[in-house]
């Protein structure tokens, strides 16, 4: 599994870390060139060409700190931000009326580095599914695995290609031919 994850994973190696989303419990890691998708509203909004779905333990640090995991979707806040509130969603999209700690780590990290996204240097991976995305400037994405069960974890895919999806579940890779 682990030799399977890199390899899939190495087409992201050069290309920029840009962009998020979530839904519910479910964040949507945007790498690589943009593309431009249209809601069910008629509204445009950017994705990127290599996404990551997570829906497990995770976390976004940088040499000294973790700057944004996933256990700050607990922590409510009492009220949003005047910038946080005028966004339009673009690098960082989720529903304002459920706004967390996450909500704004994450807002504020990526409106912060929106004009010089991080690069991923390196892809690495364990027997378990865990993996870590190196980013430059000593930041990295690391998601783990955090159930036994055959429930997806996370997956990752390439839009636009007939490429099938990897799916990591807590018992290991998911048949894509069932």
């Amino acid at each position: 599994m682990k030799k399977q994850i890199e390899e899939t994973l190495h087409c992201l190696i050069g290309h920029p870390f840009w962009g998020v989303g979530r839904i519910a419990n479910l964040l949507t890691f945007q790498f690589g060139p943009h593309q431009v998708r249209t809601n069910r509203r008629g509204k445009p909004y950017e994705v990127g060409t290599y996404v990551l779905h997570v829906q497990c333990v995770w976390h976004l640090a940088d040499a000294q700190r973790i700057l944004a995991a996933s256990g700050d979707l607990s922590y409510r806040l009492s009220k949003i931000d005047e910038e946080m509130s005028n966004a339009d969603g673009g690098i960082y999209a989720w529903s304002k009326t459920e706004s967390s700690l996450l909500d704004e780590r994450l807002f504020h990290f990526f409106h912060q580095h929106e004009n010089m996204p991080f690069p991923v240097q390196a892809v690495r991976a364990d027997e378990y599914g865990g993996l870590i995305i190196a980013l430059s400037e000593n930041h990295r994405l690391a998601v783990f695995p955090d159930t036994s069960l055959a429930e997806e974890c996370w997956r990752f895919f390439q839009l636009g290609t007939d490429l099938p999806h990897l799916v990591v579940t807590g018992q290991g890779l998911e048949d894509q031919g069932a």
